[in-house]
């Protein structure tokens, strides 16, 4: 578990840093914050399988700053709403939330 500020807010938030937590990412969960390590920054895609809730996808370069932000929804039997959500910019870090949690391009995150 680790802590992030955000503007004056703190939440908390698991961490998937390794190869099966990032696969599992936030399927079959109940709704929580998760933040993704990544092993080297590039434009990693993520998708919503198996997550039965919509999220924000927050996308978060080297240096703790927020480079994209994607609203995931999720998907059902309808092909159309299957979406690969990929980032502007290369990030390092994603989170994951279900809140609302008041972030926009360019905030910096510290933890």
């Amino acid at each position: 578990m680790i802590r992030i500020r955000i503007g004056g807010k703190e939440i908390k938030a698991e961490i998937a840093d390794n190869f099966w937590k990032r696969l599992i990412g936030l399927s079959f969960s109940k709704k929580k914050n998760l933040l993704f390590i990544m092993p080297y920054e590039s434009k990693w895609c993520f998708w919503m399988f198996l997550v039965r809730y919509p999220i924000k996808i927050i996308f978060i370069d080297k240096n703790k700053k927020v480079v994209d932000i994607k609203i995931g929804k999720p998907i059902a039997l309808n092909p159309k709403t299957w979406r690969i959500y990929v980032p502007r910019k290369k990030c390092k870090y994603v989170l994951e939330t279900p809140f609302k949690l008041k972030v926009k391009i360019g905030d910096k995150l510290r933890w």
